[in-house]
């Protein structure tokens, strides 16, 4: 009996070990190529969204109107480079809608919604600490 239990084991041993390897490399459910593009994509994308964000803190009624308010705009443009995801998509869809406002009726200025600019650099601040 214990000589029919080596020889299975011998048997089945070098079959475990052989064939373990070939059973584990599953294909890939997304090749290399599509992964890295949708990276780059993604990058892309929050790359434009911090743009716009900073190109809304550039503006000379931000600025004015956060220094009125004692808060920092240049603190608020470093603490743009930390954001992603969630936080950076809410914060580029309110300063989309600071940038897109129209001039309306042969206006000369722009006003800007003091509840969307304040959120604007109010989150981006608490963000940064």
């Amino acid at each position: 009996m214990r000589l029919l239990n080596k020889i299975v084991a011998l048997v089945l041993l070098p079959l475990f070990l052989v064939s373990t390897p070939a059973f584990a490399q599953q294909p890939r459910v997304v090749d290399t190529a599509t992964m890295s593009q949708a990276l780059a994509g993604k990058a892309d994308s929050e790359n434009a969204q911090r743009a716009l964000v900073r190109r809304v803190l550039v503006r000379e009624d931000v600025r004015e109107m956060a220094g009125r308010m004692g808060l920092s705009v240049e603190r608020a443009d470093a603490a743009v480079a930390t954001l992603s995801g969630a936080e950076l998509t809410v914060l580029a869809e309110h300063a989309n809608t600071i940038e897109t406002q129209a001039l309306a009726g042969g206006a000369n200025t722009i006003v800007i919604s003091t509840t969307t600019l304040l959120l604007v650099l109010i989150v981006v601040i608490l963000l940064v600490r």
